[in-house]
């Protein structure tokens, strides 16, 4: 395999890396729909939010190098960026995972309510929330000495 092969089969895994990568978050925030559980929400939250960190990685990195100075092979330049955004995939997921949970579930509660999802699973909450006697019966087993009675 010749050098100019090498250079074009990598130019094109890397930009059909790059745009398998932001199809697969435009299809995982497609896939919500109402019937929708809450862990399949927020798969596809934390997916859209790796994919935001990992070009905003890129573009704090591209304001601080310079292009022009790096003079490089072309086939050893692909192999640095194809490294690079495995690289900052890696990094924005680690970030989500570690410093997002508030914004990640401030980001499900929203789809849930826009979307009104109510539960856990894709049964309504109505369907598994526990019937009123039995709340007021365990109501009333946890204040045993200020409940008397309980009216059905």
């Amino acid at each position: 395999m010749d050098v100019t092969t090498m250079n074009t089969y990598l130019q094109s895994q890397y930009a059909n890396a790059a745009k398998q990568a932001a199809e697969e978050t435009t299809k995982s925030i497609g896939k919500i729909t109402a019937d929708s559980s809450k862990e399949e929400v927020t798969e596809a939250v934390k997916s859209f939010e790796t994919y935001m960190m990992e070009q905003v990685l890129k573009q704090m990195k591209e304001s601080f190098v310079d292009e022009n100075d790096e003079e490089e092979d072309n086939s050893i330049s692909m192999y640095k960026d194809f490294f690079m955004d495995k690289m900052y995939s890696e990094m924005a997921s680690q970030i989500v995972d570690q410093v997002g949970d508030n914004i990640t579930e401030d980001f499900v509660d929203q789809i849930m309510r826009n979307y009104g999802i109510t539960g856990t699973t894709n049964l309504p909450l109505e369907d598994i929330s526990p019937d009123d006697a039995s709340v007021s019966e365990d109501i009333a087993k946890e204040n045993t000495n200020t409940v008397t009675g309980v009216l059905a």
